[in-house]
C-alpha cells in the first residue's frame, strides 16, 4: 500500500480521504447498513446475481428479502418456487440463473476455490450458467481478497477512472485495461479507492 501511495500522487490523495481499502463484503455495497454481516462463497455469488445491472438500492431490498426468505440456504431457495422468487423482485433471468447455480454448485465446490489461482477462479465463475466476468471480479476482490484485479465491467470504477485520469472522458475498453496495468500488482487496491471516490461523488 505505502508502495502503491508513493508510485502515484492520486493514490496517496485516496488515501488521505478514504483510509486502507478494505477488500471485505461490506465494501461491496457501501450503502448496507450491515457492514458486520458476511456470507459465504454461495451467499456472495448469490449477492453478485442480485445485483446484476440494478442500482444499490433496488438490488439491497431485493436480496434483503431473499435473505431473510431463504437464509441463502441451497434447498431453501430451491423450494420458493419462481413465483415466490418473482414476488421477491427476482426477474425471470435471474431465477433462472438463480436455479441453475442451485443445481450446478455445492458450497464444498466453491470452498475449494479459495487455494486455486486467480485464473482457475476467474474460470470457474464465469462458466457458470448466467455469470461473467463482472462477478468474477467482485468474487475474487470482494470474497477471496485477491490484490491484483482491475474490475474494468464495474460502472462506477470506470466512471472514476475516466472523471480522474481522463478529464470525464470516455474511455475504450482497452485504454481502461491499459490504466490498469500502472497499478500492478495492487489494482485490486487502487480499483477501491476508485470505486471509493464515486461513490462520494455520487451519493
Amino acid at each position: 500500500m505505502d508502495s502503491l501511495s508513493r508510485e502515484h500522487p492520486l493514490i496517496a490523495r485516496f488515501a488521505a480521504l478514504y483510509g486502507t481499502p478494505r477488500l471485505y463484503r461490506d465494501s461491496f455495497d457501501p450503502g448496507r447498513s450491515d457492514a458486520s454481516h458476511t456470507s459465504d462463497a454461495f451467499g456472495f455469488l448469490v449477492e453478485t446475481l442480485v445485483y446484476q445491472q440494478l442500482s444499490g438500492s433496488s438490488a439491497r431490498a431485493i436480496f434483503d428479502r431473499l435473505t431473510r426468505a431463504t437464509g441463502l440456504e441451497i434447498d431453501a431457495i430451491r423450494q420458493l418456487g419462481s413465483e415466490e422468487l418473482r414476488r421477491i423482485g427476482l426477474s425471470g433471468p435471474k431465477i433462472k440463473t438463480l436455479d441453475r447455480l442451485c443445481r450446478s454448485v455445492t458450497r464444498d465446490d466453491l470452498a475449494k476455490l479459495a487455494a486455486c489461482d486467480d485464473v482457475t477462479v476467474r474460470a470457474f465463475i464465469v462458466g457458470l450458467y448466467g455469470f461473467g466476468e463482472w462477478s468474477a471480479d467482485m468474487y475474487l476482490m470482494f470474497h477471496l481478497q485477491r490484490l491484483d484485479v482491475w474490475p474494468v465491467g464495474d460502472l462506477a470504477m470506470r466512471r472514476s477512472v475516466e472523471r480522474h485520469l481522463a478529464d470525464d472522458g470516455a474511455m475504450t475498453m482497452s485504454e481502461l485495461v491499459a490504466q490498469g496495468e500502472h497499478f500492478r500488482p495492487y489494482r485490486s487496491l487502487a480499483a477501491w479507492y476508485f470505486w471509493a471516490d464515486d461513490h462520494a461523488q455520487t451519493r
